[in-house]
C-alpha cells in the first residue's frame, strides 16, 4: 500500500518555487523593516527583560497569551478570539512544516510529512481551518451588528476579509488538489474531501481543476504575504508585541493602582534633572511604549470604565490609542506636546476614578490608568488644575488634610472614642492593632460613625487595639492620584517614621484608600508592617463566633475597587455579613463598579451625564435589598448622596459593614 505523504507543488509548474520566493522577498523586507522601525523604542529592552527571567516571562505568556484567561471571561468574544488566534497559529505552523518538508527534508532525500503523522496533520489543518472561519464570521457579525465598543475602522474589516479569503481559498485548494490527484487517504482532509466530492458531482474537468488550483494558489499566497507585511503598520502589530508584553509584567512591577515612582525625596539630588510625568510620548519608559503597541483596540477597558459609562470625555481605550498613533508619528519629528496639541485633555484625564477596571479587564495587562496618572503628574507640576483641585491640594499643604480644617476635629473624635473606652497608642503601646482612622472619618460626621461602630464591635469581640490620636495625619493618597507626587512623599516619609517609632505590630484601617497606601505604596518608603482592612478582621471575628450581624436583613454588598479589585479581598467581607441575606449585584468582586469617588474625584467636580454612584444605587436597588453595605467611607458618602439624589431614602439604607454588628 502506498505510504501517505505530502506531495508539494504537485499541480503547479516547475518554476513556481523560485518565483514564489522572489515574490515573497519584498513582502518579507517590508515586514522586517516595519517591525524593526516600530519596535526600535523598546525591542532590545524587552528582549533583555525576557532573558533576565525567562521562566517568569513564560508564566505570563502562558497565562495571558496562550490560555487567554482574561479574554475568556466573556465567553462569546473570548471563544471567537481563541478560534481566530489558534486557527491562524496552527495554519501558520502547518505552512511552515510544509516549507520545511520541501526545502529541507526533501532536499536531503527524506520526508517529514508522511505516514500516520501526515494524516493527523491533514485532519488538524482542516479542523483549525474551520475554527478560523468560525472566528472570522463571528467577528464580522459582531462588527456589522453595531456592537458599540468595536470601532468601525476600514483597517479592521480589511484584514478580517483577508483572513477569511485565506481560509476559504485554503479549503478550495485542498478540494481541487484532492479532486485532481484522487489519493486514497483523502478522507483525512474532511473539508477538502467534501469539496472534492462536490466537484465530482458536477463532473468538473480535471484540467480545469488544475488551472483553477494554480490561480487560487497564487491568490492565496499573495494575500497571505500582504497580510504578514501589513502587521507592523496596522493594529495587527499586537499579534507580535502583545505576546511578549503579556509576559513582561514582572519586568516593570507597579503597586496596584499606581504608576511608577519617578523619584524619592530622601534620595533626590537637588541638582538632578528629574522628569515627572510626560508631555511627549518619547518621555514614557520602554515598557509603557511597548504597552501602546500591545493594545488590541478591543474596547474592553472602555466598556468597563465607570467614567465612560457616566458620560465623561474619558475613554481609556482612546487614551492608549491616541498615544499609540502619537508614538508612531514622534519618530519623524521628535514628538509633540500631548496637551498643547490636544491629544490628551484635562477633562478626560481628571475624569478617571483610578478604579483599575481598565487594567483588570485588559487581555494583555495594559494599564491605561498608568498613562493617565503620569499625564496628571505633568499637569499638576505646572499647576494646570481646576480651582477646586487647587484648593484641596492647598488645604493639604496648609492644614494636613484636604478639607482645610484644623486639628480640633481629631481631638473631638479622640474625646468621643476615649469616652467609649478606646485608648491611644501612647496609653496602650502593646496593642496588637494600631487603628488608622483616616481623614474622611475624622472630619466627616457621617463617616465618623464607622469609627465608633467598629471600635464598639472590636471591644465587644475582645480585640486588642489602639488609635493613633494626635500622631495620625493624612496618608496623601488623594494627592498622589491627582499628580502631586512631592506632597505625597513628604507625608509618606513622615507617616512611615511615626509608625516605625511606635513599633506598630499591625495596622488596621477601614478606609480602602488608606489601606492601599499603607499596605502597598509605603513599602517603597520603608514601611513593612502588616496592614489589615476592617472587613477582613470582621470576617475573621464572625468565623470565630465572636461577632454576628445584629438583625436579619436583606443586603447587597458594594465591593470597593481598592479592596476587591486592587487587593483581591472578596470573600472576607462576605464572611463578615454571613448572618444577613446577601443578594449580589451583577457587577461584584473584582468586577465591581466604582462609586465615582476615587482618583481625587471626591475633591473636585467632573461633569457627568449620569453619575457612577447613581448607576450603582440603581443596580443595588434592582436586587431588592433593604441595605446597601459598603466597606469604604468614600463609597458610603457617594452612595448615600446618590440615594438622596434619586429620592430613594425610604426604600434603601446605606451602611458600612461595621455598622451591622
Amino acid at each position: 500500500m502506498e505510504l501517505p505523504a505530502r506531495e508539494n507543488f504537485a499541480l503547479l509548474p516547475p518554476w513556481t518555487e523560485i518565483v514564489m520566493y522572489l515574490v515573497l522577498l519584498p513582502f518579507a523586507a517590508v515586514f522586517l523593516y516595519g517591525l524593526v522601525q516600530k519596535t526600535s523604542d523598546y525591542g532590545w529592552e524587552a528582549i533583555k527583560a525576557v532573558l533576565r527571567n525567562p521562566l517568569a516571562w513564560m508564566r505570563g505568556v502562558v497565562r495571558y497569551a496562550v490560555a487567554q484567561r482574561r479574554l475568556l471571561k466573556e465567553i462569546g468574544p473570548g471563544v471567537m478570539h481563541v478560534a481566530l488566534s489558534y486557527g491562524i497559529l496552527v495554519l501558520f505552523i502547518g505552512t511552515l512544516l510544509v516549507a520545511i518538508d520541501y526545502d529541507v527534508f526533501e532536499k536531503l532525500g527524506g520526508k517529514l510529512l508522511q505516514g500516520t503523522g501526515y494524516l493527523v496533520f491533514e485532519s488538524a489543518l482542516d479542523l483549525f481551518g474551520l475554527l478560523l472561519m468560525y472566528g472570522v464570521i463571528v467577528a464580522l457579525v459582531r462588527r456589522y451588528s453595531g456592537e458599540k465598543r468595536l470601532r468601525p475602522r476600514l483597517e479592521y474589516y480589511s484584514y478580517l476579509y483577508g483572513i477569511a479569503f485565506i481560509g476559504v481559498t485554503g479549503f478550495v485548494l485542498e478540494g481541487l488538489r484532492l479532486y485532481a490527484t484522487d489519493v486514497p487517504w483523502a478522507g483525512h482532509s474532511f473539508v477538502g474531501q467534501a469539496l472534492s466530492t462536490s466537484l465530482s458531482a458536477f463532473d468538473v474537468p480535471v484540467a480545469l481543476a488544475v488551472d483553477l488550483y494554480s490561480w487560487f494558489w497564487w491568490a492565496h499566497a499573495i494575500v497571505a504575504f500582504a497580510l504578514v507585511a501589513a502587521i507592523p503598520y496596522t493594529n495587527l502589530l499586537h499579534t507580535v508585541v502583545a505576546v511578549f508584553y503579556a509576559g513582561l509584567s514582572y519586568a516593570a512591577p507597579r503597586p496596584p493602582v499606581l504608576a511608577k515612582t519617578p523619584f524619592k525625596l530622601e534620595e533626590l539630588d537637588v541638582e538632578a534633572d528629574v522628569r515627572v510625568g510626560f508631555r511627549k510620548v518619547s518621555e514614557l519608559d520602554w515598557y509603557q511604549r511597548m504597552g501602546l503597541d500591545a493594545c488590541t483596540d478591543c474596547g474592553r477597558c472602555e466598556a468597563a470604565c465607570p467614567a465612560f459609562a457616566a458620560g465623561t470625555p474619558l475613554s481609556p481605550r482612546m487614551v492608549v490609542q491616541k498615544l499609540r498613533f502619537e508614538m508612531w508619528g514622534s519618530r519623524r519629528d521628535g514628538g509633540r506636546d500631548v496637551f498643547d496639541s490636544g491629544v490628551l485633555t484635562y477633562e478626560e484625564l481628571f475624569a478617571c476614578t483610578t478604579c483599575g477596571a481598565c487594567t483588570e479587564v485588559c487581555p494583555v495587562t495594559i494599564s491605561p490608568m498608568e498613562y493617565i496618572l503620569e499625564a496628571r503628574r505633568a499637569l499638576t507640576l505646572e499647576g494646570r488644575l481646576d480651582k477646586r483641585a487647587v484648593e484641596a491640594l492647598t488645604n493639604l499643604a496648609r492644614t494636613g488634610n484636604m478639607y482645610g480644617l484644623q486639628s480640633f476635629a481629631r481631638q473631638e473624635l479622640l474625646s468621643e472614642l476615649r469616652a467609649m473606652g478606646v485608648k491611644t497608642v501612647d496609653e496602650y503601646p502593646d496593642a496588637e492593632y494600631v487603628y488608622w482612622v483616616g481623614c474622611l472619618s475624622t472630619f466627616d460626621r457621617r463617616a465618623r460613625q464607622i469609627v465608633e461602630k467598629l471600635a464598639e464591635a472590636l471591644m465587644r469581640a475582645g480585640v486588642s487595639f489602639a488609635v493613633l490620636g494626635p500622631h495620625e495625619s493624612c496618608t496623601g493618597e488623594s494627592a498622589r492620584r491627582m499628580g502631586e507626587e512631592g506632597r505625597f512623599q513628604e507625608m509618606a516619609y513622615r507617616n512611615v517614621e511615626t509608625l516605625k517609632s511606635l513599633n506598630a505590630k499591625k495596622i488596621l484601617t477601614h478606609c480602602p484608600h488608606c489601606y492601599q497606601v499603607l499596605k502597598n505604596e509605603y513599602r517603597e518608603f520603608g514601611l513593612k508592617t502588616e496592614v489589615v482592612h476592617h472587613s477582613v478582621l470582621l470576617g475573621q471575628l464572625v468565623r470565630a463566633g465572636k461577632l454576628k450581624v445584629r438583625e436579619a436583613m436583606t443586603v447587597t454588598l458594594h465591593d470597593s475597587c481598592y479592596i476587591a479589585r486592587q487587593n483581591g479581598i472578596v470573600d472576607e467581607p462576605r464572611a463578615a455579613i454571613a448572618g444577613a441575606d446577601l443578594r449580589e449585584m451583577p457587577r461584584r468582586g473584582r468586577d465591581t463598579f466604582c462609586c465615582g469617588g476615587g482618583g481625587g474625584n471626591y475633591w473636585y467636580e467632573v461633569k457627568r451625564v449620569k453619575r457612577e454612584s447613581v448607576q450603582r444605587v440603581e443596580e443595588a436597588m434592582n436586587t431588592g435589598a433593604q441595605v446597601i453595605v459598603t466597606e469604604c467611607p468614600f463609597c458610603l458618602a457617594m452612595i448615600e448622596d446618590a440615594v438622596r439624589v434619586i429620592g430613594a431614602e425610604g426604600k434603601v439604607k446605606v451602611k458600612d459593614v461595621a455598622e451591622l454588628f
